[in-house]
């Protein structure tokens, strides 16, 4: 009898996912050891061509990685309706995406969530691990802690030499006239 397991033991984590550049450093620092999902929920892109653009990016690097790729049902892209209800502000903004993204992962089965936010040098770091922790909690799911900033421009400089989409600001109406 062999030694070896041809069953995979690889915990599945889902990892919510903004854009490519920033899933990079996640995918780089979690595939050895997690079987990873990518999953896409972000109605605070602003605007129309913006979100579809990060969405396409996201869904070729997954394509390209075999990354099995899972959006919010149901779910059509109004930034108006999002504004009106968030007033664009982080934590909200954090919240909303984070809370799907677990509620996602729990009805599904995953072992973990974690997401993207946390490999940007741009992002509210603390805040977004605050609000993940605490969702996790509420909804009795393991939250994947990870600071997946190193490297972050090492991998997202991989991603442009590609030929992916690069944004220019965080996502929103705020962020992209510099108000946030």
């Amino acid at each position: 009898m062999s030694k070896f397991s041809l069953s995979n033991s690889k915990k599945k984590v889902l990892l919510h996912i903004c854009c490519a550049p920033c899933s990079a450093c996640a995918v780089k620092m979690l595939r050895g050891d997690y079987d990873i999902s990518f999953y896409w929920y972000n109605p605070n892109i602003y605007d129309r061509l913006e979100y579809k653009n990060r969405k396409d990016s996201a869904v070729n690097y997954a394509k390209e990685l075999d990354i099995p790729f899972y959006e919010e049902k149901d779910f059509f892209y109004n930034y108006n309706n999002w504004k009106n209800n968030s007033l664009e502000q982080c934590s909200l903004c954090y919240t909303l995406r984070l809370e799907k993204t677990t509620v996602f992962a729990k009805q599904n089965n995953f072992d973990f969530f974690s997401t993207s936010l946390l490999s940007s040098p741009y992002q509210k770091h603390d805040l977004v691990k605050q609000i993940a922790r605490y969702l996790a909690d509420k909804h009795k799911i393991n939250f994947l802690y990870c600071d997946f900033r190193p490297g972050f421009y090492e991998n997202k400089n991989l991603l442009r030499q590609k030929g992916y989409y690069m944004q220019k600001y965080c996502a929103c109406n705020k962020s992209k006239n510099g108000k946030i």
